[in-house]
């Protein structure tokens, strides 16, 4: 091609500057991106506006109370197969953020605690609660007693032949998520448990293999939660834990 027919050609594409129908389309995809920025950049400031006036704390959102929070868990404690009377209420009350008013069900309320940092996040377990309890009331990986007594009951020990599971005894904690849930055997320190929003948890002191039943206390539980009563689950057989 001639010098002067390239430059034509190149003059007749400039002059063009592209079709009719190229040059009045307008930019759809352009405007839509500018859109979807803006709602997202919105969006974003608004969440971030919410999270900084509603933190949510760590242990909360671990699934552990902070001191807003007022939490039941229903508690009882079998030893050698009869299940023991209901704590009586707490001498403590108003400094205790782990209590129980004699129902059966302990209270998780930091909130109400003189110092609510000692209840709040890992503070509320059930080693916790015992503790706070005080009335030498203690419990420990193979051992608990009960309040004002002088009696130990040590893993190993022999639950007496007129009790309702005679035979060599363990100490061993049976947790249930929820009123309606499968109770299952916790290993290791029952203290350590931590407590939990409508949770049932039976302390026992008994030979391996024997029935753990849930708390008496499941119905007031039900209430303190606000749920209807749908009937009780079937305890199952158990062995020690390891």
């Amino acid at each position: 091609m001639s010098r002067g027919s390239f430059g034509r050609t190149v003059a007749r594409a400039a002059a063009s500057g592209g079709s009719k129908n190229y040059r009045a389309r307008p930019p759809v995809l352009w405007y839509l991106l500018m859109v979807v920025i803006v709602v997202g950049g919105v969006a974003l400031a608004t969440y971030s506006r919410n999270e900084r006036l509603h933190p949510v704390s760590a242990s909360a959102a671990a699934g552990q109370p902070n001191k807003t929070d007022n939490w039941h868990v229903a508690f009882a404690l079998d030893i050698c197969g009869q299940m023991q009377p209901s704590l009586p209420a707490n001498t403590n009350l108003s400094a205790a953020g782990l209590r129980t008013f004699g129902d059966g069900v302990i209270d998780v309320d930091p909130g109400a605690a003189t110092d609510p940092s000692k209840f709040t996040g890992s503070n509320a377990t059930l080693g916790n609660f015992v503790k706070t309890y005080g009335h030498n009331f203690s419990v420990s990986a193979t051992s608990v007693r009960l309040p004002s007594s002088t009696k130990t009951y040590t893993s190993g020990q022999s639950c007496p032949g007129s009790s309702k599971t005679p035979g060599k005894a363990t100490l061993v904690a049976k947790v249930w998520p929820s009123p309606t849930g499968t109770g299952k055997i916790v290993s290791g320190n029952p203290g350590s448990i931590p407590l939990k929003d409508g949770e049932m948890i039976t302390l026992a002191f008994v030979p391996s293999g024997a029935s753990i039943p849930e708390p008496p206390s499941r119905s007031t539980l039900l209430q303190d939660l606000g749920t209807a009563s749908t009937g009780g689950n079937s305890s199952t057989s158990t062995s020690s834990a390891g």
